[in-house]
């Protein structure tokens, strides 16, 4: 099992083992959460007053919200190939990379200062 865990990528591969999963599901978050902004403010946007959006289209826009939400929780899940539609390939990538750096940074900083907490309350 030992083998396993360590095989494969070196660093950068044995970084994704541990903290990667945690990253992925971090932007499938963010991207499902833009979707839903997104939306709500297209949803409202088309309606020609708040009140009229209230009155005559409440049901249809739950309806559609609904609808909405469950493919924007499809969405979230292929957030790599959204991302790649909404700024092409090169930024996609840029903010990717650089927010696993950002990321594993501050991964690495709170497991560190978690670990010195533990340290004193145990008196090591």
């Amino acid at each position: 099992m030992a083998k396993l865990e360590g095989s494969g990528g070196g660093a950068i591969g044995k970084l994704w083992r541990k903290h990667g999963g945690g990253y992925y599901a971090l932007l499938a978050v963010g991207t499902f959460v833009y979707l839903e902004i997104q939306s709500i403010v297209e949803s409202v946007g088309e309606a020609a007053s708040v009140s009229d959006f209230i009155r005559s289209e409440i049901i249809e826009t739950i309806i559609t919200l609904g609808v909405q939400t469950f493919l924007n929780t499809l969405m979230s899940g292929i957030w790599p190939l959204m991302w790649i539609r909404w700024m092409g390939w090169t930024w996609a990538l840029a903010w990717a990379v650089g927010g696993y750096a950002v990321w594993a940074i501050a991964l690495a900083w709170l497991l560190a200062r978690r670990e010195k907490e533990y340290r004193k309350e145990l008196g090591f």
